[in-house]
């Protein structure tokens, strides 16, 4: 089975749209700081450009399998994680970020509305699953590795 560059940068884009950007799970910023991958490239892949195997690699590790089944998908395979839900401190760090940055966001009035909380829970939810491994003390999957 060929895949067209074309076909997996539209693939790509589409999955970074549900995640990544204003009102989304993770922004830019938290993004390129857990990936170190530059938000103004991260914004690129929205347009067209395909990021590098490295780069796809730390967006895989940092988005997590949800987004990477959204890629596999075009082959006809998944994603899972990795036995026995080790700690996920990359996916950790971009939720707690954009979870943090969101509240603080809508603090500025002094409250917590309810679409604001709309917002903030699916979040807060993800935060609490990725949080559990590491309250637990299991051990931890390092990963290394730079940006595009």
């Amino acid at each position: 089975m060929k895949i067209s560059s074309q076909a997996l940068s539209d693939k790509i884009d589409a999955a970074l749209r549900l995640r990544v950007g204003h009102g989304k799970t993770y922004s830019f910023e938290a993004l390129e700081e857990v990936t170190g991958i530059k938000a103004r490239t991260l914004r690129s892949y929205e347009e067209g450009v395909t990021p590098t195997a490295a780069g796809l690699m730390s967006l895989f590790a940092a988005l997590g399998p949800g987004f990477t089944s959204d890629i596999l998908g075009m082959v006809g395979q998944s994603a899972r994680k990795g036995e026995g839900c080790q700690p996920e401190h990359m996916p950790t760090l971009c939720a707690a970020t954009a979870f943090s940055s969101l509240l603080a966001e809508a603090l500025t009035d002094g409250h917590v509305d309810h679409r604001e909380a709309a917002v903030l829970r699916p979040i807060a939810v993800e935060l609490m699953e990725l949080l559990t491994p590491i309250a637990n003390g299991k051990p931890s999957v390092v990963r290394t590795g730079g940006g595009a």
